[in-house]
């Protein structure tokens, strides 16, 4: 036999806590479930859908590596389960602000909590569907058979860093579109789009997990906060137009979500940005992003700059002669069985 050569053993070191850490969020999943049925309370609500998208980013990684339809289902399997609790969630986080803010004092603020609380009772019943639908049999099949199949992939951290950049290189643009436009679903398209990139980096390269873990979980929680308050004020402004309330407490409500709003996204910026050596003139402030991009630059082996795959509108929009071909372009050919 011979000897595994230094390069290798990392390979296998490195995928082998990808594949751990993929069994640990399957085993996550199907204990979430089982308590979050019991009582839909908040926080086994937040942790399962934590969860899934851990095993979705982890999904997505093996993928590209290994085009395994198994990959694929649990993918869809993640995305739909947490499309079916995403309003319960909505809701929760909604009272929890309501509260924060103190919008729940007085006659006006008594209606503001029944009316949330009749829209939670949907999200419960949406939420209930859901996880009436989750097959622990499935979960259980895939805990034993793909962190195997992922064991065996062989890929080191160059790869994973170039997948990282092109994560990167999404989020850097949709920061520039909210830079611009300012807008709430802006600021939403790039909170997924950090999320992505975290997940990705936290599974897949543990020691840059370990060095940006705390900025970029900080990162999210702030643009969280600025979606959690948009999703407030759309809710508040609902309620508002079937309730005949003092214009007073109409500006003071929203009034206080504004400038919550306002707080976080002044945090973020200043959390984003580096602060430039004392003494040292700058043409532009450096940014996190550029810190990260310059590390996995130097992981990726690469001195190009790494673009973003096309997005499926761009897809949609190629002539019919490009895919005449082929009813599913650019999708590789399944290799194996299905599991």
């Amino acid at each position: 036999m011979s000897p595994v050569s230094p390069e290798n053993t990392d390979r296998l070191a490195h995928l082998s806590v990808a594949a751990r850490a993929l069994d640990r969020s399957l085993r996550r999943v199907r204990t979430e479930q089982a308590l979050a049925v019991d009582g839909l309370a908040p926080e086994p609500v937040h942790d399962l859908r934590v969860a899934l998208r851990r095993c979705r980013s982890l999904a997505e990684g093996f993928s590209v590596l290994n085009p395994h339809p198994g990959w694929r289902h649990l993918r869809k399997a993640c995305k739909e389960l947490l499309r079916g609790l995403a309003e319960l969630r909505d809701a929760q986080v909604t009272d929890e602000w309501v509260c924060r803010l103190g919008l729940n004092k007085r006659p006006a603020g008594a209606a503001l909590v029944a009316d949330l609380a009749r829209g939670q009772r949907h999200g419960h019943r949406a939420a209930r569907r859901a996880l009436a639908d989750f097959s622990r049999k499935r979960w259980k099949r895939w805990r034993r058979r793909l962190p195997r199949r992922a064991q065996q992939i062989t890929a080191g951290n160059a790869h994973f860093a170039r997948l990282a950049l092109r994560r990167l290189a999404e989020s850097r643009e949709l920061e520039c579109c909210w830079r611009k436009s300012r807008s709430g679903k802006a600021a939403h398209q790039l909170r997924v789009g950090l999320k992505r990139f975290r997940y990705l980096v936290e599974s897949f390269l543990p020691p840059q997990r370990a060095a940006w873990g705390r900025d970029l979980k900080r990162l999210q929680g702030l643009l969280g906060d600025v979606h959690d308050l948009d999703v407030l004020r759309a809710r508040i402004l609902q309620f508002l137009r079937g309730e005949n309330l003092p214009s007073e407490t109409r500006e003071a409500w929203l009034g206080k979500i504004e400038k919550a709003r306002g707080e976080a996204v002044a945090r973020y910026w200043a959390a984003v940005v580096l602060k430039p050596p004392s003494g040292r003139p700058v043409d532009r402030p450096r940014t996190l992003w550029d810190r990260w991009q310059k590390k996995l630059t130097q992981l990726a082996g690469v001195t190009f700059p790494i673009a973003a795959e096309p997005s499926r509108s761009v897809s949609r929009r190629a002539s019919p002669a490009a895919r005449k071909n082929s009813r599913y372009p650019g999708r590789p050919r399944r290799l194996s069985a299905a599991l």
